[in-house]
């Protein structure tokens, strides 16, 4: 059971993997679609995860919320490109890297992380609200 998994993971501490099944039996526990081309927002906050992958399915996300997990680079979001809402709060990320291609992302929370680096920012036209507070 992925939930299982992860508030053991949690409890010791560590980090943990970021896998389809995992991301679906999420889709689940929020009520939202297992198809995962359906969704317009994806919940992974405080999950543990480190590293973001395997959200390629998840074409057509709006909203991605990544809240208080382990993170350290922005990575993994190549196939997002209609995102509008991005929140990567509470992370370990030094550079705001790799989100040139969100044509359409609008605000951006980067609070309570260890930012030291922004690059590409120019490029997102529409980015209306930019968050870096610690």
């Amino acid at each position: 059971n992925c939930k299982d998994t992860i508030q053991a993971t949690l409890k010791g501490n560590d980090t943990m993997e970021m896998t389809k099944k995992c991301l679906r039996q999420i889709c689940v526990e929020n009520k939202l679609y297992t198809t995962p081309q359906l969704n317009e927002t994806l919940y992974l906050n405080f999950k543990g995860f480190n590293k973001i992958q395997h959200l390629e399915e998840y074409s057509s996300l709006k909203a991605l919320y990544f809240e208080g997990n382990g993170l350290s680079k922005i990575e993994g979001l190549d196939e997002q490109t209609e995102i509008r809402t991005l929140i990567l709060e509470a992370n370990l990320i030094e550079t705001i890297e790799n989100l040139g291609h969100m044509v359409a992302l609008d605000t951006l929370n980067l609070s309570k992380n260890l930012v030291e680096k922004i690059e590409n920012v120019q490029t997102l036209k529409n980015l209306r609200t930019l968050i870096l507070s610690f």
